[in-house]
Parts: C-alpha cells; sequence; structure tokens
C-alpha cells in the first residue's frame, strides 16, 4: 500500500488547471510533496502551506522546491506556529475539513446516483441543504446591559 505522500504527483495529474497555494498537514511534509506541488506552477513558484516537524531544520543548499519549505520553518520560527497558520491561510485548511465532516456526517459519505451528471446535482442539492441548515444552528446573541 501507497503512502498519502506517494500519490500526491498522481492526484495533481489529476487536475485541469493550476494549483495556487497547496495546504496539507505535516505528514506531507516531504520532499516529494513539496517538488510535486512546484511543478504544477511551471513557470512560477507556488505557495506550499504545510507546517514542517517541530525539529525541521532548514536545508543548507535547497532545491527550488524546498526554498518554500526553509521559508515556512522560518516564519514559524519569527512569528510561532499559531499566528504562521493565520497568516499564510493554512488555518483555512481546518474549515475546509469540518465542511467534509459535517457534509459526511448529515448527508452521509456515500452517492446513490450512478452517472456523473446525477452525481453533481446530488452534490449541489446536499450542498444546499447544508447551506440551509448552517444558520439554523447558530446562536441568536445579543448584547445584555
Amino acid at each position: 500500500m501507497q503512502s498519502g505522500c506517494s500519490r500526491v504527483p498522481a492526484l495533481f495529474e489529476q487536475i485541469d488547471h493550476r494549483v495556487a497555494p497547496v495546504s496539507a498537514d505535516g505528514a506531507y511534509d516531504t520532499e516529494g510533496v513539496y517538488e510535486a506541488a512546484q511543478a504544477q506552477g511551471e513557470d512560477r513558484a507556488v505557495s506550499v502551506r504545510i507546517p514542517p516537524r517541530r525539529d525541521a531544520q532548514l536545508r543548507p543548499r535547497p532545491s527550488a522546491a524546498l526554498m518554500e519549505r526553509n521559508r515556512n520553518i522560518r516564519s514559524i520560527s519569527r512569528l510561532g506556529r499559531r499566528e504562521w497558520q493565520t497568516r499564510s491561510g493554512y488555518s483555512k485548511r481546518s474549515m475546509v475539513e469540518n465542511a467534509i465532516y459535517r457534509y459526511k456526517t448529515i448527508i452521509g459519505g456515500g452517492m446513490k446516483s450512478r452517472t456523473l451528471a446525477g452525481q453533481r446535482v446530488e452534490v449541489q442539492l446536499a450542498c444546499k441543504v447544508l447551506d440551509t441548515m448552517a444558520p439554523i444552528g447558530m446562536p441568536d446573541s445579543h448584547r445584555v446591559g
């Protein structure tokens, strides 16, 4: 069985458009993932938002792909991990994961439709349901005093 990191290049090959920022959790802090992400940028650098391990060291002569990793390490040591997550946009990743969790919990993990067209409609309807339900669960807060 392949690790998630070794599958990343094949996942990028399935995407028809260029990828702007790439975010992943620390398990993907590997040279291969950085190289695959940079290959998507073709002629421009891609912002890679992967938190390096806590004991990560700067690479003395980094490849073009690992220069982004060195930048992340420097930023984290200067700002702190939490501030880096906010400023880099990495914290948006957790919001996406939460949305997927909500989808799978409320709608379910599988699809009923067999055709791609039907699956697209199914996902659009499911997202509309989630968007409609979201405000219902929000508290109605008012300042007192």
